[in-house]
């Protein structure tokens, strides 16, 4: 697997704070792909392929997941 075929779940629900994790993998040269939700319920939409995110070619399955504890509507 290289960089490239890394997705990587960034759920956070504060727009500066996962703008700040972006940069921060950008600056270490990670080629991984990052898909951002906002919520708890998006994020389990998310892994478990539903709702919005059902096609797997556009929201492939998270090889790790970086989690906000405090999240809106789930947490």
């Amino acid at each position: 697997m290289s960089a490239a075929d890394i997705h990587i779940l960034l759920v956070e629900d504060n727009p500066d704070h996962a703008e700040l994790l972006r940069r921060c993998l950008e600056n270490a040269a990670l080629a991984a792909q990052v898909h951002h939700v906002e919520d708890g319920e998006a994020a389990l939409d998310y892994i478990f392929a539903q709702k919005n995110f059902s096609d797997r070619t556009q929201f492939p399955a998270p090889d790790l997941v970086l989690l906000d504890l405090r999240l809106p509507r789930l947490d």
